[in-house]
């Protein structure tokens, strides 16, 4: 190195370790020479160069992938995770159930999100449960694979371990909700919930196809407690239902109910 080498790797390596040092070495090469502008916009775009999104982008493409029906488990709680996900298409919910049955949704995942990446970091069993809400696309990661980049490239130790904190804190805001929110205020950031994970980027007023026993476990509510109130939420004009889907009328009042 202090005779002027940019890199080294030790024995034995694999020519996945070899291909990510050189592209990371690359990448930084290209950023050395890349002006950036010295506004929100250059340095977003530097953002971008630096958070790891190529190596993230290099993760799942060329990856086999599986086709899951509506309502088709994807893994299971107690198992031992094999491989990791990628939503290439469709929506995904995580769930678990008490010893009545009773699901309470864990996490929602969209288009662009990896999946199953907590179970792997611990190296543990799942501790959830992951259901296709909708007919979904997943991109397939061997474990292997995972650990092999995981190992060789920081930024995508840092990405995943940033999804992990943004994981902790989404949890804590559930869990106080779950025990000092009303029932409509459930109902609400239910629904705003969804609206910002499916409806960023769309135009017009969001609409999700959902059933009630899904969204009554992503509220944390009974059933039909949830139709009563959607019931309620409809008559006051802050929503619609058409042919079963809901369509939010007005995002801003709905939004002044969480506060």
């Amino acid at each position: 190195m202090d005779l002027g080498a940019d890199d080294y790797i030790t024995k034995p390596f694999t020519g996945t370790d070899l291909l990510n040092a050189v592209e990371s070495r690359l990448r930084k090469s290209d950023l050395k020479k890349e002006q950036f502008s010295p506004d929100l916009q250059g340095l977003n775009k530097l953002i971008d160069v630096v958070s790891g999104k190529n190596a993230l982008e290099s993760l799942r493409e060329g990856r086999n992938t599986e086709k899951y029906k509506k309502k088709q488990v994807i893994y299971s709680e107690g198992n031992r995770p094999q491989r990791l996900y990628y939503v290439q298409k469709g929506k995904v919910k995580t769930y678990k159930r008490n010893d009545d049955g009773k699901e309470l949704v864990v996490e929602l995942y969209n288009t662009g999100d990896f999946l199953g990446h907590i179970a792997l970091l611990e190296g543990g069993l799942y501790k959830d449960t992951a259901e296709a809400i909708e007919e979904t696309e997943l991109a397939v990661i061997p474990l292997e694979d995972f650990e092999n980049l995981l190992n060789s490239n920081n930024e995508v130790a840092v990405q995943f371990l940033r999804m992990l904190a943004g994981n902790v804190t989404t949890k804590e805001q559930q869990l106080l909700g779950l025990a000092y929110n009303s029932l409509r205020k459930k109902v609400a950031e239910a629904l705003m919930n969804l609206s910002r994970k499916y409806g960023a980027g769309r135009e017009g007023a969001f609409s999700i196809d959902i059933s009630r026993d899904n969204l009554a476990t992503i509220a944390g509510t009974a059933t039909e407690s949830l139709i009563r109130t959607l019931g309620d939420f409809r008559e006051e004009k802050l929503i619609d239902i058409q042919e079963g889907a809901i369509v939010i009328l007005n995002q801003k009042k709905l939004e002044g109910l969480l506060y």
